[in-house]
């Protein structure tokens, strides 16, 4: 018996996966009509206040990725509050499907689910919103762009932070969005310490005769020498830097963050 539970646990069916997706949407799709709703209204009044003052920059763009983000986060932060819930734990660790199907439901419904839900909501309610523009003011707001490169690329970023505050949902019973904000604060600080440390074991001839700062630098070789450092070491250093950071953001954070909210999920269900 056991090991018929292991293999199922392990297995992933697609119908499964659909109902779970389907039953979470049900579940939910109250919340999600009152906050539509509210974001609707928040939107049109926005871009009527914007339009009274003829401002094209990138509107719609800008007040999409910020209710994207903050939103987004917060959705994502109370992703297994069922799994924390005395009353619905039980009843939500019995349902049919397997400790894959059930986490793979919340990863795609609070990223890509959420980007191109989000995606289509918005562009309908911008739509709305510039109809009334130029009924009432005769001017419109650009709409969403979503195949252009920097909506892209932000929706990319929106995926890969989006693991960290996943990985909270997993970890953190109550508050989730607020102690995962505390945590990658502190962690911030910390790599800071950590950073300034490792250069001064690793280069420590780089910040000999490194003196108080009383003067303004009209250069960067005024900088480096300042630093003891030379203008081509310093920028191969940065380049090497941005290279390293760029790798592990796009190619490591996301995937790293997945696993572990995965393996955490998978002890909470056993």
């Amino acid at each position: 018996m056991k090991t018929q539970s292991l293999k199922r646990n392990n297995y992933f069916s697609p119908g499964r996966f659909f109902l779970l997706l389907k039953r979470d949407f049900l579940t939910n799709y109250r919340t999600i009509i009152i906050t539509t709703a509210a974001v609707a209204g928040f939107v049109i009044f926005s871009s009527s206040i914007s339009a009274l003052t003829h401002s094209r920059e990138e509107f719609h763009s800008k007040l999409y990725f910020m209710l994207l983000y903050l939103g987004g986060f917060i959705v994502t932060s109370r992703a297994f509050k069922e799994m924390y819930n005395s009353r619905k734990s039980y009843t939500y660790v019995t349902l049919p499907g397997s400790t894959l199907e059930k986490f793979s439901v919340k990863l795609i419904s609070t990223s890509i689910g959420y980007v191109l839900g989000t995606l289509l909501i918005y562009s309908v309610i911008a739509a709305i919103s510039e109809g009334l523009n130029q009924l009432l003011f005769g001017y419109t707001h650009a709409l969403l762009s979503p195949f252009s490169r920097a909506f892209l690329i932000g929706a990319a970023a929106f995926l890969v932070i989006q693991g960290l505050f996943l990985a909270g949902a997993a970890f953190f019973k109550k508050n989730a969005f607020i102690k995962t904000i505390l945590m990658l604060t502190l962690l911030a600080i910390a790599l800071l310490i950590f950073a300034t440390f490792a250069a001064r074991l690793i280069f420590p001839g780089s910040f000999e005769g490194l003196h108080q700062m009383n003067q303004e630098f009209n250069s960067m070789r005024e900088l480096t020498e300042w630093l003891g450092l030379t203008e081509v070491r310093l920028r191969m250093v940065g380049r090497t830097i941005r290279l390293v950071l760029r790798i592990l953001f796009w190619a490591v954070l996301a995937p790293l963050c997945w696993t572990i909210s995965y393996l955490k999920f998978r002890k909470i269900e056993a």
